[in-house]
């Protein structure tokens, strides 16, 4: 008995590690595939080449002029000037561009996670209705055998043609189950498919749950706050604003241009230089005021995002217990008495009728479907929780 422990145990842990394993496959796919992803990061390129080239000077001005004069009088001028900002604005600005991009990186990852995230959730919810149709089938087989001995009893006179409908319609009612649970099937590969960028994914291997482990509150806040695709990411948008600001208030520092000028007059030819100041904008102070805003801005979101998300995991953990505790109950009751067999050998020995049969069988069914459901809801549940480990 002990060996025969140790190898379930072994084969459990064997079949999860494999199913990780098929689970991370598909995800890898998801990624590469997904078009919202590429979008994001196409998107995130054009905004950091955009954000470079405005932090460059304007290019150089050339000009000439020539003038009309009584009497044939005539003059002329060319010249050609740099204008340019405050020297620092530039490292100021620098420094903003690459927190923004520093901060578009960090979202893109957390876009990254939320999509791996959604692609194990239908990939969990695949397994859970897989495990179900196996279970109906099961179940149809035991049903079909029973309408086979129940049919030999009418002929023999030892059961009525009623026992036999409604032999019937528990196999009817209960394809008319599978045939909702195939539509849910092909729901959840559909979406699937969706994720993957409209590619289609082999799922033939989802057959059972990855390996998953359930930790305490602790360790799941402290990988939330560290993982840099969750609370580091929402703390980058705050570092960008910030640096943003910084960036903001010394633009409001005077600009210059600086040039060369060839003029030819009354038949003379000057050259020299031209200095120019330019004086900040009225609109510097209110723009100032709306970055300081927006660091205010962001450091809520930054709250808000870590306290709601502290919040759920502590909800998720509480509620992974739970169902971790409702399924050991199940188990146990299951792993104590074999109810449909029992039922199988009873009405072989005509102790019950084909009414008490299926009427048993249904409660068995619904029993075995909490079970399943409610093993599924805690996969999903740890899913959400292990995806910030």
């Amino acid at each position: 008995m002990k060996q025969l422990l140790i190898f379930a145990f072994l084969s459990a842990m064997f079949l999860g590690a494999k199913a990780q394993n098929q689970f991370e496959a598909i995800e890898l796919q998801v990624v590469d595939n997904n078009a919202a992803l590429a979008s994001m990061r196409q998107s995130n390129k054009a905004m950091n080449l955009n954000e470079d080239s405005e932090n460059r000077p304007d290019g150089p001005e050339v000009e000439f002029e020539h003038l009309w004069g009584r009497g044939g009088v005539t003059k002329w001028s060319a010249g050609v000037s740099q204008s340019f900002d405050w020297p620092w604005t530039y490292s100021s600005r620098s420094k903003a561009s690459k927190a923004r991009s520093d901060a578009r990186a960090m979202m893109l990852a957390m876009e990254r996670a939320d999509v791996v995230f959604k692609a194990r959730q239908l990939m969990i919810e695949i397994v859970g209705i897989r495990l179900q149709m196996e279970f109906a089938d099961s179940m149809l087989s035991n049903l079909e055998r029973l309408m086979n001995r129940t049919r030999l009893a009418v002929e023999r006179g030892q059961a009525t043609r009623l026992d036999l409908s409604k032999t019937r319609f528990a196999i009817l009612s209960l394809r008319r189950d599978r045939d909702a649970l195939s539509l849910q099937l092909n729901s959840s590969r559909t979406e699937l498919t969706a994720l993957n960028g409209g590619k289609s994914i082999d799922i033939s291997s989802l057959c059972s749950y990855p390996a998953a482990t359930l930790l305490d509150e602790k360790s799941y806040i402290e990988a939330f706050d560290n993982n840099p695709a969750y609370a580091p990411a929402m703390n980058a948008q705050t570092e960008a604003a910030r640096a943003s600001a910084a960036a903001e208030a010394r633009s409001s520092w005077p600009g210059f241009s600086i040039g060369y000028r060839h003029a030819f007059e009354e038949q003379t030819h000057f050259n020299g230089l031209t200095v120019g100041i330019k004086l900040p904008s009225f609109a510097t102070g209110n723009k100032r005021k709306a970055a300081e805003a927006e660091i205010v801005a962001r450091s809520l979101d930054m709250d808000n995002y870590t306290f709601s998300s502290h919040a759920r995991i502590m909800a998720d953990v509480a509620n992974a217990r739970r169902l971790a505790a409702g399924l050991l109950d199940y188990e146990d009751a299951f792993d104590s008495v074999d109810y449909a067999g029992i039922l199988e050998r009873l009405y072989e020995n005509a102790q019950i009728s084909v009414i008490d049969y299926i009427t048993e069988i249904n409660y068995y069914l619904d029993i075995r479907r909490q079970y399943l459901q409610m093993q599924n809801e805690y996969q999903l549940t740890l899913a959400a929780l292990n995806r910030y480990l």
